[in-house]
């Protein structure tokens, strides 16, 4: 490094950085090789005579964003902040992040398995017409009627349409009125190819529910109020796809699991690529359960949500 001047390396960082020309031509106009060029160039860095800024407007989301998925060992976290003066609604700010996450890994995806949800539902409203090649969307679980907009055979059968991709529906609720109910509709030829597919699923969407009087599943009837406070008493703080589990991701066992129609959390954690939209107070604790039970790989939520989950010691 002693064998140029400090004038004449700031002079190499001026034409690279300022000027645009390639290491090749700086090299090629000093007389030494590119790979003294590039040392040259670290080293200013090192010595900080080059200080490199980015200036983006949402560095506060992406530095989010970054420490959120390196604590939890995801693959990538989505933080939407949302606009209070927006004519849009929490919901579908959700829902649009959703959307645009979905259409940038739908070409790597050949079966995408759909699970109800609000959240879901707003992604699925936010999704354009958009053509992906050979895709099959599959329900992961049964239906749920009773809330209008998140039943997820409506959910996928519109979600197929918009991507023209083909949809597996499971023609059956979610909770069934006893094991022996179970095991005769899972014996249906639709419903045990559908469940058969999504198991074989490469990536899927879902939200994560609540064992509380609030959730989908108790607001749809399917969960009563006596079956929701023996979950809670066992510790239980959120659901996917049915399946309760609690905050260390481990599964609460309840006499609802022999009546679900729908893949298990054990199915669930063997889908490559899982995408979970929640946010919220009141589903810190379930997200939490959910990403330590490793039911998800990418998490879209909101900024007030994820700095609630970094506090988490």
């Amino acid at each position: 490094m002693s064998s140029i001047s400090q004038h004449e390396l700031i002079k190499i960082c001026y034409l690279y950085y300022i000027e645009g020309q390639t290491q090749q031509q700086i090299s090629s106009a000093f007389g030494f090789s590119r790979f003294k060029t590039s040392r040259l160039l670290k080293k200013a860095r090192e010595e900080g005579l080059v200080t490199i800024r980015i200036n983006d407007p949402t560095s506060d989301l992406t530095e989010i964003e970054v420490k959120l998925a390196r604590k939890y060992s995801l693959k990538q976290t989505i933080v939407v902040k949302i606009q209070k003066y927006n004519d849009k609604s929490h919901l579908s700010q959700i829902g649009e992040a959703g959307a645009r996450y979905l259409y940038g890994v739908i070409h790597q995806c050949k079966v995408l398995g759909v699970a109800w949800g609000r959240s879901v539902s707003y992604v699925v409203q936010n999704v354009e017409q958009f053509e992906a090649n050979d895709l099959t969307v599959v329900q992961m679980t049964g239906g749920m009627s009773a809330i209008e907009g998140t039943d997820a055979n409506a959910l996928t059968m519109a979600l197929g349409q918009k991507l023209g991709a083909k949809a597996h529906v499971i023609q059956a609720p979610v909770i069934v009125g006893d094991r022996t109910i179970r095991d005769t509709l899972l014996k249906e030829k639709q419903i045990h190819e559908a469940i058969a597919l999504a198991k074989k699923a490469d990536a899927a969407i879902f939200g994560i529910g609540l064992p509380s009087e609030d959730g989908l599943l108790s607001r749809a009837g399917f969960l009563t109020k006596k079956s929701s406070t023996a979950l809670e008493k066992a510790g239980a703080v959120g659901a996917i796809c049915g399946r309760f589990f609690d905050i260390n991701g481990q599964k609460c066992t309840n006499d609802l699991d022999d009546k679900i129609i729908g893949l298990n959390l054990n199915d669930l954690r063997r889908i490559k690529h899982k995408v979970a939209i929640a946010f919220g107070p009141e589903k810190v604790k379930a997200i939490l359960g959910a990403m330590r039970g490793h039911f998800l790989d990418v998490l879209i939520t909101n900024h007030k949500t994820a700095n609630a989950l970094l506090e988490i010691s």
